[in-house]
């Protein structure tokens, strides 16, 4: 009996923790001053995503009502979503050295082999593509 009940109270201490820690996940993009959608508890925006026949459409529309730089979360992960030109140029090209890798978006299908194009390559793969490609866009 006070073994079930001690079993039962570490899992209620577990259950309460993970549902703090994804409370504070929720909290991730005001707690650094940026606006964005309202996310929900444990799918982030996924329920709002997946929903739209139109994801860019959406986009865009909060991207006029929360300014060029918000955020969203897949899942617990937070994204950045930047539309501001300036900042990409500062962040692709001047600061390229202190982003060696990149993650793939949930949204975006993998590819694998040979067919790897930027926007699916992660990794060192990723690197080694933007490395060659970064030229282009600092002339």
């Amino acid at each position: 009996m006070i073994l079930t009940i001690f079993l039962l109270a570490i899992i209620l201490c577990l259950i309460f923790g993970y549902i703090c820690i994804l409370k504070s996940r929720c909290k991730y993009f005001k707690q650094r001053g940026l606006s964005g959608p309202s996310p929900v508890l444990f799918f982030g925006h996924y329920r709002i995503l997946w929903s739209l026949p139109n994801l860019s459409e959406q986009l865009r529309q909060w991207t006029q009502q929360y300014g060029s730089i918000y955020g969203l979360l897949e899942g617990t992960r937070p994204m950045y979503v930047v539309s501001d030109v300036n900042f990409l140029q500062e962040v692709f090209i001047k600061q390229f050295a202190s982003f060696n890798t990149r993650s793939i978006p949930f949204l975006m299908k993998k590819v694998k082999g040979h067919q790897v194009h930027m926007f699916g390559a992660s990794g060192s793969t990723w690197h080694r593509q933007r490395h060659i490609i970064n030229p282009t866009f600092s002339t």
